[in-house]
């Protein structure tokens, strides 16, 4: 199955895209920086807009409506967070974008309950991450999700077994295909080179491993087998108001989940409002959908068996059960955010910058956002920033966005003196270089050999970045075809952004 899988024409680019952020993490966090994850986001512009405006909702209240950048991000709610949060982006994406069967849209909502549910119980107490537990709860339905989406004729003897049989779905799945949903899912995740802990948490419990019978499993995979199991009576329409299967759940898990059947139909309660909130931060269509209206009917029931349910304190903290407020003003057409203007997009970088400078702030990351909001408002193909060496002699690229960005970071560079290249004269000049076309002839006797060696591009911008008339650095952004690089307006708006780095450094200087 694996192999048919990998054959197929989406698997290789979603997988390409998911091994890279695990794998940004897994090798070493530490060496990681915001720019690194920063990059992988930035390359699907459609994902960045996602991911900012859930940032900016409810779902993350303690941030909404103050960032406007995938690296300030990065710095708020820190590396992990982001990364997790990408993930679940980039997968609801890939399914969402082809849930052309019905079965596969109600996986994906199924999946995406599961994975809202088991981040507010983490958030109550199950001493695990929340977005971890978000992604990993999401990921118990990746081998349904899997089949359907790249094994459609697997699935469908899947369904024509339940049909002639009258079994449920687990003991078809194995009798029709010799497979485990579970099995499979584990499988692909571990092709995405997903951390053990995840793969670890996507496998099915048993009584014995409940009761610790067993080598006792991780906490991750007890609140991701939970929700699972939760989902599975919602989606059967199992629960009821009274039904002795809230309790029987309850019973199962005891040991593990410390839940009262009136809080865990509070959960329930909640979920409604918690998934329609979530989705509609992420653009992602739950109407019409069996699964919540299944979810709908139980918690009608389950609200006139307990009528003061509602007045016990939610589990979800204060912060994320306001009404969804969104801080950029993404305007929706056809369910995709719209492109924000590079007036709009620069002018919200240089708030967001200036609120930085009002807290505790590192140098670093406000010119990794200045170089973030260059990149994203003007679509260069590349952005970099340079930085004046220790030895006050040397000026090389500290990091970029963008195309080969990471091979030239610390790699490449000049000498800063009275030579005749274009970049020395700007230094020296302390004016903005704008080349529209760097292949000229007049223009590449000026060029020095390691430009034309290692970037050669046909038409960029440099702007040096001055401090007490001392070159600090620069800025550098560029284009694959002649032409100019920025138009005046642009540019002026740019030396805005130049102007806030500027004041950063000064008043961090100054603190000193």
């Amino acid at each position: 199955m694996l192999r048919r899988i990998r054959r197929t024409e989406e698997f290789p680019s979603i997988s390409k895209y998911l091994v890279e952020i695990n794998q940004k993490l897994s090798l070493c966090q530490e060496a990681c920086d915001a720019s690194d994850l920063a990059n992988l986001i930035l390359n699907d512009y459609a994902l960045t807009n996602k991911l900012l405006k859930l940032v900016n909702s409810a779902y993350y209240g303690l941030v909404a409506g103050k960032v406007t950048t995938i690296t300030r991000a990065v710095v708020v709610l820190g590396y992990e967070r982001v990364r997790l949060a990408t993930i679940s982006l980039a997968l609801l994406d890939h399914f969402q974008g082809k849930a052309h069967t019905a079965d596969l849209k109600e996986t994906l909502i199924a999946s995406f309950w599961a994975g809202v549910v088991a981040r507010e119980i983490a958030g109550a107490g199950a001493a695990i991450d929340p977005e971890e537990a978000f992604v990993c709860a999401m990921l118990t339905q990746l081998g349904k999700l899997v089949m359907i989406y790249y094994l459609p004729d697997e699935y469908q003897k899947v369904v024509d077994w339940m049909a002639a049989h009258g079994h449920g779905e687990t003991k078809a799945v194995k009798a029709a295909c010799g497979v485990t949903y579970e099995a499979l899912g584990t499988a692909v995740a571990g092709q995405w080179n997903f951390p053990d802990r995840i793969c670890e948490g996507l496998q099915p419990l048993t009584s014995d491993d409940l009761r610790g019978r067993r080598k006792a499993p991780t906490q991750l995979r007890v609140v991701s087998g939970f929700v699972k199991a939760l989902g599975q009576l919602i989606e059967q329409g199992e629960l009821t108001g009274d039904d002795r299967k809230w309790q029987n759940l309850l019973d199962r898990y005891k040991d593990r989940v410390k839940l009262t059947r009136r809080k865990l139909q509070t959960l329930v309660l909640d979920s409604i409002d918690s998934v329609r909130r979530h989705a509609q931060a992420l653009n992602f269509s739950i109407e019409n959908s069996a699964f919540i209206q299944h979810l709908a009917r139980g918690c009608e029931t389950a609200e006139a068996a307990l009528p003061d349910v509602k007045a016990e304190a939610s589990l979800l903290p204060e912060s994320q059960s306001h009404q969804l407020t969104d801080g950029l003003a993404f305007k929706e057409e056809s369910g995709d955010p719209a492109v924000l203007s590079p007036k709009d997009v620069i002018l919200a970088g240089i708030q967001e910058i200036s609120e930085a400078l009002m807290a505790d702030f590192d140098v670093n990351d406000v010119a990794l956002m200045s170089l973030e909001i260059l990149y994203r408002a003007l679509a260069f193909h590349r952005a970099l920033m340079f930085a004046r060496e220790g030895d006050g002699r040397t000026m090389t690229i500290r990091f970029g966005y963008g195309l080969s960005s990471d091979e030239l970071a610390h790699k490449v560079g000049f000498q800063v003196s009275s030579g005749r290249d274009l970049f020395n004269l700007s230094i020296a000049s302390g004016k903005d270089l704008i080349v529209a076309d760097a292949h000229d002839d007049k223009t590449v006797r000026l060029l020095p050999a390691w430009y034309r060696t290692h970037i050669d591009a046909p038409a960029f911008v440099f702007m040096p970045i001055k401090v007490q008339n001392v070159c600090i650095g620069a800025f550098y952004a560029d284009r694959h075809q002649a032409g100019q690089p920025v138009s005046d307006e642009a540019h002026r708006y740019l030396s805005m952004l130049r102007n806030q780095l500027i004041l950063a450094v000064k008043y961090r200087q100054g603190s000193k």
